[in-house]
């Protein structure tokens, strides 16, 4: 009887652990303000804009070969990437993937696993992490893009002596 007993509370604890309470929304919008989420989706979206215009002038000088715009093509070009930059920046919004991210961390984290990791982001370690990642993050693109450059060089003439080696074989 006594072992029974011990089953049937064993076998309880065990279905309360694997349905541990989903987090509120409340401690949700928190976790996202500690984790400054809307800075960081407004970052990244400042980086696809100016990746976007980047690859869109290099597109443009390619087709043109050599030749200038007019003044009023430049001025297309110009409308052109404001719009675009208009138009991600609104449709990517923080307030309209907002719900994406609410979501998401509530099928992904418990209350407890929330709890905790506004307790790390209050701390002082917890917010030199969210004031610090940034500068961090840049600092290794930058070093990242110093490796890249020349992998890119190197992937170029592998490709071209593959396209003739590959053009002699039989």
């Amino acid at each position: 009887m006594k072992n029974g007993i011990t089953f049937v509370l064993t076998f309880f604890c065990a279905i309360a652990l694997t349905h541990a309470a989903p987090p509120s929304d409340e401690s949700l919008n928190k976790m996202m303000s500690a984790l400054q989420v809307e800075t960081m989706l407004n970052q990244a979206l400042e980086q696809m804009n100016a990746t976007f215009v980047k690859g869109m002038e290099q597109g443009l000088q390619e087709s043109l070969k050599g030749k200038e715009l007019t003044p009023a093509q430049k001025t297309a070009v110009e409308n052109f990437k404001t719009k675009f930059g208009a138009t991600m920046k609104d449709d990517l919004s923080f307030s309209k993937v907002k719900d994406i991210y609410i979501q998401t961390y509530r099928e992904t984290l418990t209350q407890e696993e929330v709890d905790s990791i506004l307790t790390f982001y209050k701390s002082p370690a917890g917010r030199a992490m969210v004031e610090k990642m940034p500068v961090a993050m840049q600092k290794a693109s930058a070093l990242m893009q110093a490796r890249i450059g020349p992998m890119t060089k190197k992937l170029q003439t592998m490709q071209e002596e593959f396209v003739k080696q590959l053009a002699t074989t039989k």
